[in-house]
């Protein structure tokens, strides 16, 4: 098994500003990465030209050089971590424009925005997906959860006495899950999010999409922001042995 810890070496060789984070149980690698500093034309050159492109259309340079951390950081993570260099990182996307690695489909990824911030996550057999939010006011949150949350996770957050940004955090303490969830469900808005049933409270939960079952939980750092993680529990056979080298 690969040191995690050389994980943030290799990052900071690039200037990336990387934390890796405590592994809740049942949970995979994540790192939460501050996109404010690391070294622009290193991480661009890792990019391919499509990639390259797609951040050259970005107006904000904010958004241009946050998509550049991600995609540059993920590609120094899959290879160090399970050594395919970053030419061989052909993405392809499932039906639903899930990205998946092409040659490697045993290996999988999940990334998620907010703000100046990036969570990556990596897994080897099962399916995975991440989310992250910054905290901040949701002022239209009972509307949205009117549409996309259940019955019991509204009476969780506006039953429970919460005031302020407290009813935010909660807010927010769900839709992260929900949204891990449908990531690693991989059929995007396949599934609407208020048959995604979760908690806002910080215990690991099982979900039930379709035919598959799904581990969650929120992954607790002290503050802001918030993130969640969703792994699919399903029995995984690897169609590939060459690839045996998990972070």
């Amino acid at each position: 098994m690969t040191d995690l810890s050389g994980t943030i070496e290799e990052l900071a060789r690039y200037g990336v500003d990387a934390r890796l984070l405590d592994l809740p149980p049942g949970s995979f690698p994540m790192w939460l990465i501050d996109t404010g500093s690391f070294r622009l034309d290193a991480l661009e050159a890792l990019l391919t030209d499509a990639e390259r492109e797609r951040a050259g259309r970005f107006r904000a340079e904010t958004l241009r050089r946050r998509y550049i951390s991600a995609h540059g950081s993920l590609k120094i993570l899959l290879r160090h971590c399970y050594g395919i260099a970053a030419e061989d990182q052909a993405v392809e996307l499932n039906a639903f424009g899930k990205p998946g690695l092409k040659h490697y489909p045993q290996v999988h990824y999940s990334m998620s925005y907010s703000g100046p911030y990036v969570l990556l996550g990596l897994n080897e057999g099962d399916e995975i997906g991440v989310d992250i939010e910054v905290l901040r006011p949701i002022s239209d949150a009972a509307d949205l959860a009117e549409m996309h949350y259940t019955d019991k996770e509204r009476s969780e957050i506006w039953e429970g006495g919460l005031s302020g940004l407290d009813v935010s955090r909660a807010f927010l303490n769900v839709w992260v899950r929900k949204e891990a969830c449908v990531k690693a469900f991989g059929q995007g808005l396949g599934i609407p999010l208020n048959e995604v049933e979760c908690s806002s409270e910080d215990s690991t939960a099982t979900v039930y999409l379709s035919d598959g079952q799904y581990e969650t939980g929120l992954i607790q750092t002290g503050g802001d922001p918030i993130m969640a993680w969703a792994r699919s529990v399903q029995t995984y056979t690897s169609v590939d042995s060459s690839v045996s080298k998990p972070c």
